[in-house]
């Protein structure tokens, strides 16, 4: 298979999708085994995403990490097609941020928390292009000439925006001190997890079904 079909409209929303339940399959496995250095299970109220991926503390460690590595390679020719299908000028700039960000996650995976610095870079530059990406995934929706995704995704869109961006600027406080029985930034941050693969799904599906149509009905 040649580059440019790889990223064609057959072939492209097959790897956002297979992206997509790799990110969940190998992310939410590991909570039903995590017991944490206080004996704790895991929650999604307070404990931070990437600490399913911390060695030595979390049993499936790298099942997380694998399964980061794997979504965000994955998730690369996605963004490109992506961009080319929707093919005006902010889709293509959206592809090369999809891409970057694609890249920190895997990163994230390569360096989990043990690694705290690199990890921390990998994980803020995720955030902070993952919070451009989707916005401008919306724009670049709402200004299609022709439309190839339905304009009303771009709600998806501004929706991940603003949620990345309650999580970077919101006034909820950072992730030191004794462990609370809630975390309002924990939860955005679950939350940015939940709104991203779903979003990317939902964008798959939809191209897929679309050309699959298109191809039944020739």
């Amino acid at each position: 298979m040649n580059l440019k079909k790889l990223v064609d409209e057959k072939h492209f929303p097959l790897w956002g999708v297979v992206a997509s339940i790799v990110g969940l399959v190998f992310i939410l496995t590991p909570q039903l085994f995590y017991v944490g250095s206080e004996g704790e299970p895991y929650s999604m109220f307070n404990h931070a995403v990437s600490e399913l991926g911390e060695l030595g503390v979390s049993e499936l460690a790298w099942m997380f990490n694998i399964g980061m590595f794997l979504a965000g390679i994955l998730f690369i020719p996605f963004m490109i097609g992506l961009g080319l299908y929707i093919d005006n000028i902010v889709s293509k700039l959206t592809s090369v941020v999809g891409v970057y960000s694609a890249v920190s996650i895997v990163l994230v995976g390569l360096y989990p928390m043990n690694y705290m610095y690199e990890h921390s870079i990998a994980a803020i530059s995720f955030f902070l292009s993952g919070m451009v990406m989707t916005l401008l995934w919306a724009i670049a929706i709402l200004v299609q000439k022709e439309v190839r995704v339905h304009k009303a995704l771009s709600l998806g869109g501004f929706i991940n925006m603003t949620i990345f961006a309650l999580f970077l600027y919101g006034p909820f406080g950072g992730f030191g001190g004794p462990r609370p029985e809630f975390s309002m930034r924990i939860t955005l941050e679950w939350a940015i997890y939940w709104a991203i693969v779903g979003y990317l799904l939902i964008l798959s599906l939809y191209v897929w079904r679309k050309e699959k149509n298109v191809e039944s009905s020739q």
